[in-house]
C-alpha cells in the first residue's frame, strides 16, 4: 500500500500592517515641530506644497506616502544628521524606502534652487554692499 505523506499545511499569515511608529503629521505644537524637523507647521507645508508636483506618487496602492510625510522623514534625516537605517528604525520604514524619499525630495528642491538662490550679477554692487 502506498503510504500518505503528511505536507505540512502553511500557517495563516500575519496580516501586514502598515502603521508608522511616528505618526509624521502636523498634530504637534509649533515647538515640538521645530525641536523634531527643525521646521514649523508653515515652513513643513511650504516645503510640501513646493514639491509636491515632482513627488507625488502615481500609485494606486493603498499605503503610498503622503507628499507631506515624504517631507517630514527628509526633515527628520536632515535634522538628525543621522544614518538611513537609524531614521528608518525610528519611524518604521525600510532604509531603501527612506532612501528614495529623501532623494526624491531633494532633487525636488535642488530644482527649483533658481527660484530661491540669486547670485550677485555685477561684482561691483556686491563690494559696494560691504563698504562703509
Amino acid at each position: 500500500m502506498a503510504t500518505f505523506m503528511q505536507v505540512p499545511v502553511p500557517a495563516h499569515r500575519k496580516e501586514r500592517q502598515f502603521r508608522l511608529k511616528d505618526d509624521l503629521s502636523l498634530n504637534l505644537s509649533n515647538e515640538e515641530l521645530r525641536e523634531r524637523y527643525r521646521f514649523g507647521r508653515e515652513g513643513i507645508t511650504f516645503i510640501s506644497n513646493l514639491v509636491s508636483d515632482d513627488i507625488t506618487r502615481k500609485t494606486q496602492r493603498n499605503h503610498a506616502r503622503n507628499v507631506q510625510q515624504m517631507v517630514m522623514v527628509t526633515l527628520i534625516f536632515l535634522a538628525t544628521d543621522s544614518f538611513l537605517q537609524v531614521v528608518g528604525d525610528t519611524i518604521g520604514l525600510h532604509k531603501g524606502t527612506v532612501s528614495r524619499i529623501v532623494s526624491d525630495v531633494l532633487t525636488s528642491l535642488c530644482n527649483k534652487r533658481d527660484e530661491f538662490i540669486k547670485w550677485p550679477r555685477n561684482m561691483d554692487e556686491t563690494i559696494g554692499d560691504f563698504t562703509v
